[in-house]
């Protein structure tokens, strides 16, 4: 601990971001924002959707590294599918898990070999970035629906010891990718229909003219919502311009806004589960229980080639942030911060990475160094939930975290079949808690916190051929509490819960993968030990306390195949077995909420030749989930059954001169199965089970006109 230290305004981002950029002027490294996926890596079997990625970037130097990485390529993310949420393609790579609560309020559920997976709302543990922007923030939280969907080319999830080289939320990693633009300009407008008045309206344009590129694209998303008091409004733009002056430069421009509304149906106890799933609990709809996220983001990249074995990327980028939550209680009584949460926050930093490529004893050597500097204001307000109605204010509160990082990488090859890698991040993250004078509670409640960790990570990989490779790596990780996590402290009482403390990583991996033309295999096996683990001390109605709950060991196996079949058939498979225990303490041999022991992603898929223009690209897919029981709480009390899901898509194209349209149909829940689609995890009320809906069934067209 330390103790508090003066307020720093906005301000302080644009100095900070100064010196660290100097400070990138030195060597400086690649993990933090890698290139985006290699084209070579996607076009292996060109009727497979799936891409296993053959190594992670250095900047603008590819080399293999020994980690497991998948790429989700734009045909995987987009065929068939709603493009709304990330659960509908992140469930194809084994170990990811992302739940859709029916629940905009609270966003995706994603969790990466169980890391994040009792996240009340957004992302924690695992590294989000777009177009090598972050979209975590500092202290570990990011948010997955600023990722606009109709709009990526392709999503990368890096997985194992090496993810912690992106540094704090070290469980994984998830980048997304706009999609390039198309040599000649083009605009598509696309819609379609479903259930309970859904419906997704995009707007989708860009081309390329001599040194200039681009592509922007607006959605739209409309629901009234599966369960009572679910309705949900989003409003997305997201857009890149790139500039490449000539062969060694390139500029790029990253812009993205979020607009959404959502009321908030919160979870059932299982007694209202069984009687109707569609309900809500009465608190929520007194309370009016509803959230709105208002998000902008702007990032400019420079990336420059010196000669063939040098390259620095460097990037800076700025944002603001508000929510405001209405939570289902008065927030009234006691030292109670109020049941009207206003945020506001305004958040930045850059990156600097330079890569080298020499030799050392006769064989490649690639270096890589860097530094990474983020930070985030937060302006945090309390007011009285009056039965809807924002009331009196409860708490003012000032808050700050930054992180400075420093990292550096090494990747030589020592030989045909050999090659080691490695590298090692140290990284500082400060939090600061002030409260403003007028506050009711400001005794006690302001406090400050300094965490800190030096992480090293080492791997070999083995070339058993030009086509399979094996790989073992070892490493740490540093996972610091979130803002959201430190928010409310243990029995009511005022300020931030500065008695957290960051989880650190002990993480080991062995794995394979094998690229055979027609058939693409990776397989991994690991294990992670995991000091402090934080878990989900009590939820209520929003309100969420976290608690370190000691050890935790994990480990499991992964599967991923893709394989082209006779008859014009492919097929894609994803498996996952993992066991998470706590080691120790008053949880020892339980298993880790939110965390399913298995899950399977099985896919098939019919893509039969199509002669003559008028009529292409005719698809139908069905595709199966199927996952293990998830436990509600650290005591395992409860728990949500398994369940099995089929569901079914086709679609077909049409082609005449510069016009093409497109129409797809897609049936999820074909056998029409009740299910629990998350939990919300230790829910002081009993209210764990967020229920999917049943059979439903969406329709839309795309029309694209060339120029």
């Amino acid at each position: 601990m330390r103790a508090a230290q003066g307020n720093r305004g906005p301000g302080c981002i644009a100095a900070a971001a100064a010196c660290a950029l100097c400070a990138a002027a030195v060597p400086a490294h690649a993990a933090g924002v890698p290139a985006a996926p290699a084209p070579a890596a996607s076009a292996a079997v060109s009727t497979l959707s799936t891409v296993t990625v053959q190594g992670i970037s250095y900047g603008g130097n590819a080399v293999q590294l020994p980690s497991t990485a998948q790429v989700l390529d734009r045909r995987t993310l987009t065929e068939g599918k709603a493009q709304v949420n990330l659960s509908e393609s992140l469930n194809e790579v084994p170990g990811l898990v992302a739940n859709n609560r029916q629940d905009y309020a609270q966003d995706m559920q994603i969790s990466l070999r169980g890391f994040g997976a009792d996240a009340p709302f957004g992302v924690q543990d695992v590294y989000m970035t777009l177009d090598g922007i972050p979209l975590t923030m500092p202290d570990g939280q990011g948010q997955s629906q600023l990722i606009d969907l109709p709009t990526i080319g392709a999503i990368k999830v890096i997985k194992g010891p090496f993810a912690a080289l992106y540094g704090n939320a070290a469980g994984g990693v998830i980048q997304a990718y706009t999609r390039d633009a198309p040599q000649q300009p083009s605009l598509s407008v696309g819609t379609w229909f479903g259930a309970w008045n859904s419906r997704q309206t995009t707007l989708v344009g860009g081309g390329t003219s001599g040194a200039w590129s681009g592509l922007v694209g607006l959605t739209d998303f409309r629901t009234d919502g599966w369960r009572a008091h679910s309705s949900a409004t989003r409003r997305q733009f997201n857009g890149t311009l790139h500039w490449s002056p000539h062969a060694d430069d390139r500029f790029s421009l990253v812009l993205n806004a979020l607009n959404q509304d959502a009321l908030d149906p919160g979870g059932l106890t299982r007694a209202e589960l069984q009687s109707n799933p569609r309900q809500v609990d009465p608190a929520m709809l007194a309370f009016d229980t509803r959230k709105s996220v208002r998000n902008r983001q702007a990032g400019v990249v420079w990336e420059h080639r010196f000669d063939a074995d040098n390259t620095l990327r460097m990037s800076v980028y700025d944002g603001t942030r508000s929510i405001t939550q209405y939570l289902p209680f008065t927030g009234s009584f006691g030292t109670s911060a109020g049941g009207v949460v206003d945020l506001a926050d305004h958040f930045g930093g850059v990156t600097g990475a330079y890569s080298h490529r020499t030799a050392l004893a006769g064989r490649p050597l690639t270096l890589a160094a860097g530094v990474d500097y983020g930070r985030e204001n937060e302006y945090r307000k309390g007011y009285v939930n009056d039965h809807g109605v924002t009331g009196t204010l409860r708490n003012d509160q000032y808050n700050t975290v930054d992180n400075l990082a420093q990292y550096v990488q090494a990747h030589w090859t020592l030989g045909p079949r050999w090659s080691v890698s490695g590298g090692v991040r140290h990284d500082q993250v400060r939090f600061d808690s002030a409260n403003a004078a007028d506050t009711p509670f400001q005794p006690g409640s302001t406090g400050a916190a300094s965490y800190g960790s030096t992480d090293p990570v080492v791997g070999v990989l083995y070339r058993l051929d030009a086509r399979t490779q094996v790989y073992a790596d070892y490493g740490h990780g540093f996972v610091t509490p979130t803002f959201y996590q430190l928010a409310y402290r243990p029995g009511g009482a005022p300020g931030l819960n500065f008695a957290l403390q960051p989880m650190h990583l002990r993480n080991t991996e062995i794995g394979l993968r094998s690229n055979l033309g027609a058939v693409r295999l990776q397989a991994a096996v690991y294990a992670v030990s995991t000091d402090n683990q934080i878990i989900v001390a009590s939820s209520s109605g929003g309100r969420t306390t976290y608690a370190n709950a000691g050890k935790t060991w994990r480990q499991g196996l992964e599967l991923d195949l893709d394989a082209a079949l006779p008859a014009h058939l492919s097929t894609h498979l994803a498996y996952s077995l993992i066991d998470v225990h706590f080691n120790g303490g008053p949880n020892n041999g339980n298993t880790l909420p939110g965390v399913p022991r298995q899950q399977l992603y099985a896919g098939l898929t019919w893509r039969p030749p199509m002669d003559g223009a008028a009529l292409q690209g005719f698809y139908t897919t069905l595709s199966a989930l199927v996952r293990s029981r998830v436990y509600v709480d650290a005591a395992n009390s409860d728990a949500a059954a398994g369940y099995a899901l089929l569901d079914w898509a086709a679609g077909v194209a049409q082609r005449r001169g510069p016009w093409r349209l497109d129409e797809f149909v897609r049936v999820d829940n074909l056998l029409d199965r009740n299910v629990v689609a998350a939990v919300v995890v230790a829910d002081t009320n009993g209210r764990y089970f967020e229920p999917a809906p049943g059979r439903n069934a969406i329709v839309g067209v795309q029309l694209t006109r060339t120029f």
